[in-house]
């Protein structure tokens, strides 16, 4: 009974520390936070946290991992029932969503394969896995009459959701739009939803079209290329 109740407490203190780390790390970026930093963000020694991770490699490693197998998780095609136009909104949304939690992993990326050489293979599986999953699930919105286009569309439209997710950050940080101050998730998450349903306009049709319509009429204006523009 003690050995249970000890194995809870350092789970939900490693989870902690990995919740701490990410804020951390998508505030300052990796390279600017140590372990120190995090101890000290946790109010505990750094004794304490080289018990749960000895170095800031595994913390990366833990929240690299979490990340992947909830986003794979997100991806899922319902299994009791056919996708709607609905459900293609969920399903950017809560990928835009959290790719914008975990955005260090993809702001910093080059650093952190010059800090472990098998995050860069493993990124590319991650990535890989990804693009998979959404071809599956474009291909039930293809079935389902929500969509058309060929094979080789498909492939151009994945490859690019993909850059524009995984570069949505530093897009946002080089042309000026954020900085330390304006960290706001759903603010910055909706312009990237945004931009995944302009992405994807050409190939809706039916239901699905006029459901993205609505979408674009609720939503507020970025304004994202007016200031890139003013900065030139």
């Amino acid at each position: 009974m003690v050995w249970v109740v000890l194995k809870k407490k350092t789970s939900k203190t490693k989870q902690r520390i990995l919740d701490t780390s990410l804020v951390l790390f998508n505030e300052q970026g990796e390279r600017a936070v140590t372990t120190n930093h995090i101890a000290a963000a946790l109010q505990m020694s750094p004794g304490n946290l080289y018990y749960h991770y000895n170095n800031k490699q595994e913390i990366i490693k833990a929240l690299t991992e979490q990340y992947q197998q909830q986003t794979l998780a997100m991806l899922a095609l319902p299994t009791d029932r056919a996708v709607t136009a609905n459900d293609k909104i969920i399903y950017f949304k809560a990928l835009s969503e959290q790719l914008w939690s975990y955005r260090f992993l993809h702001r910093d990326v080059y650093g952190l394969v010059e800090k472990d050489q098998h995050f860069n293979q493993e990124y590319a599986q991650f990535a890989s896995n990804i693009m998979q999953r959404v071809q599956v699930l474009y291909q039930a919105f293809i079935h389902e009459g929500l969509m058309k286009m060929s094979a080789t569309e498909m492939e151009a439209l994945i490859i690019n959701v993909w850059i524009i997710l995984t570069n949505w950050t530093n897009f946002l940080f080089m042309s000026g739009h954020l900085n330390g101050h304006n960290h706001s998730q759903e603010k910055w998450s909706l312009f990237a939803l945004r931009q995944l349903v302009l992405l994807e306009s050409p190939y809706l049709i039916g239901e699905s079209r006029q459901t993205y319509e609505h979408l674009l009429v609720s939503m507020e204006e970025s304004n994202l290329f007016a200031k890139v523009s003013q900065s030139s």
